[in-house]
């Protein structure tokens, strides 16, 4: 029997790749600031802001996301928040990747780095339904495919769609 759990995405984890719960709210927009300045990179308050919200989140954010947790007093608007998404991708700061929904979600490469390590040795299912997604256990065996002489693969992701239990048996799905 396949143990199954939550996957992180669809509720959110600690993020091993950075110790940010203890900093605050000052520390991560000085963590922010110090990674700006290692690109090279002007120092905006817009690109501060933005990227202390990547750096305290737990998760990838959505573009909303985003501008939700962004303060209240700060002056960035929609497009300046796309626009600083998008130049982080640009720059290796962070990684954008469509979900299910088709929304892109925004995280920092080290966040993203980690998580996959994590899911490097597993499936997952997820619920046409209620578009939850489930850690599976692992068959034992690999799923890659043979590629080409001279590829190397990284990662694979294997994805099982269907109908999850607790959606079979309120919709009275024969097959559960």
């Amino acid at each position: 029997m396949n143990r199954s759990t939550l996957h992180p995405d669809a509720e959110p984890a600690p993020t091993p790749a950075s110790d940010v719960a203890g900093m605050t709210a000052a520390g991560r927009l000085d963590a922010a600031q110090a990674r700006l300045r290692q690109l090279g990179a002007r120092v905006t308050q817009p690109r501060v802001a933005i990227l202390a919200c990547l750096i305290d989140a737990e998760a990838p954010l959505t573009h909303q996301a985003v501008i939700d947790r962004l303060p209240a007093d700060g002056d960035v608007d929609r497009v300046t928040v796309y626009r600083v998404l998008d130049w982080l991708v640009e720059q290796g700061l962070a990684q954008k990747r469509a979900g299910n929904d088709r929304v892109f979600r925004f995280t920092l490469v080290e966040h993203e780095a980690a998580r996959a390590q994590v899911h490097r040795q597993h499936s997952h299912f997820h619920c046409t339904r209620c578009d939850r997604t489930f850690c599976l256990a692992s068959a034992g065996k690999s799923v890659a495919p043979k590629v080409p002489s001279g590829f190397a693969v990284e990662h694979v992701e294997l994805t099982v769609n269907g109908v999850c239990a607790e959606c079979g048996k309120t919709r009275g799905d024969p097959a559960h």
